[in-house]
């Protein structure tokens, strides 16, 4: 299997000849990351796409506190970062080499220079990585929604009345998945992009945002 042949799984390349995936790759450089090194963090800025030549990259997500949440794993062939370098904004995961891993690494300033000097195959570049984003998104999307069912099914959750546990200002205790255990009032149940999340007032005072992915079991204190 030749090199462009690893990067097929997202596409990258779709629409284009040899002489033109030549071109794009000529534009990336390599970038060696030990197993247990951060790429990057979140909340970095950067505007650097990589693809992995071989290895494994997390992006992983802090949650609440200590808690990540893993968003995607990158393998031999994927695309990762390409939010930032289409928008040019903070990182909204971080980045973490799960194994020593070959990246290859494309700046947002050479791409920019590549499409000056070639506008078709850059047009096309950036037409297919808009395609793998659409599809991290729908893929994102249906695994929040499985999460919620499955959350709402195996937590119990479904037997509580929220609306009255608000009402009432009854206590709760909530098992988090990182064995964290929360215990206060449910202030508002708001519902985001990402999911549901529950407003909780601790008993110390501290107001806590938690996602509903995260929890592991809800009861009444």
């Amino acid at each position: 299997m030749n090199e462009l042949e690893h990067f097929e799984k997202d596409s990258l390349f779709d629409r284009m000849d040899a002489d033109e995936e030549k071109l794009v790759m000529e534009k990336f450089k390599k970038l060696d990351v030990t197993s247990g090194e951060y790429v990057f963090k979140e909340n970095d800025s950067g505007d650097t796409l990589y693809i992995v030549e071989k290895g494994t990259v997390s992006l992983k997500k802090l949650i609440i506190n200590d808690y990540e949440k893993t968003l995607f794993v990158a393998t031999e062939g994927l695309v990762f970062g390409e939010f930032s370098f289409i928008d040019g904004k903070e990182r909204s995961a971080s980045a973490f080499a799960e194994k020593d891993s070959a990246l290859l690494s494309l700046k947002r300033e050479d791409f920019e220079a590549f499409i000056k000097e070639h506008p078709l195959t850059g047009a096309k570049l950036y037409n297919n990585l808009l395609g793998t984003i659409a599809r991290r998104l729908r893929m994102t999307n249906d695994a929040y929604r499985d999460a919620i069912r499955w959350g709402i099914e195996a937590t119990g959750a479904e037997n509580l009345n929220f609306q009255n546990i608000i009402t009432e200002n009854i206590n709760i205790r909530i098992e988090l998945n990182n064995n964290r255990t929360l215990e206060g009032r449910i202030l508002q149940i708001e519902q985001s992009e990402a999911g549901y999340e529950l407003i909780i007032a601790e008993q110390s005072g501290v107001l806590t945002l938690v996602p509903y992915h995260a929890i592991n079991s809800v009861s009444v204190a």
